[in-house]
């Protein structure tokens, strides 16, 4: 069975040169994989606990092998680069499509709506798991209003204002 930590190596051999994932972004991403998973065939992507921390869910072994780059970005794995399954591809390509392209702001805003499984599981200092159940359950797999969020407020001011940006990193 794939773990939170094969998971964790693909998309840092996949994405961590075009993406800043920190090791923030890597569990919040790893959480979305497993909602990614569970709401499209009820089956989860792996079995590997996750838990409720403070800023969202986490993967306690995603996070331990990654916890010494603090919140600079990722750029190579800690283990082993696995060989997917189709079914696994599909998820993470799907994953990485509908959430990879979010800050980590973003990311951490997500996971923590009201109605979805973190919200109904957190309390300070207990590191609760989130059970697949419960995420199925929640509100996570109805998906989110991309609009509403900073990486989608980002792209449109590039956009609409296209010297903004280059004007505000000038200064």
């Amino acid at each position: 069975m794939t773990t939170s930590l094969d998971i964790a190596a693909w998309l840092v051999s996949h994405h961590g040169n075009n993406a800043s994932l920190s090791n923030l972004s890597l569990n919040k991403l790893c959480y979305f994989a497993q909602v990614t998973a569970l709401s499209t065939d009820g089956k989860t992507l792996f079995d590997d606990d996750i838990q409720a921390w403070e800023y969202g869910p986490v993967c306690p072994a995603v996070y331990h092998a990654y916890k010494h780059y603090g919140r600079l970005p990722v750029r190579a794995p800690e283990s082993h680069v696995p060989t997917l399954s189709e079914r696994e591809n599909r998820i993470m390509e799907k994953t990485w499509e509908k959430y990879g392209w979010l800050s980590p702001f973003d990311l951490v805003r997500l996971s923590h709506r009201k109605g979805c499984a973190w919200s109904k599981t957190y309390k300070a200092g207990e590191n609760a798991t989130i059970s697949p159940q419960l995420i199925l359950d929640s509100d996570d797999v109805k998906g989110f209003d991309a609009s509403a969020t900073f990486a989608h407020a980002v792209i449109e001011t590039k956009a609409r204002y296209s010297n903004t940006l280059r004007l505000l990193e000038d200064s």
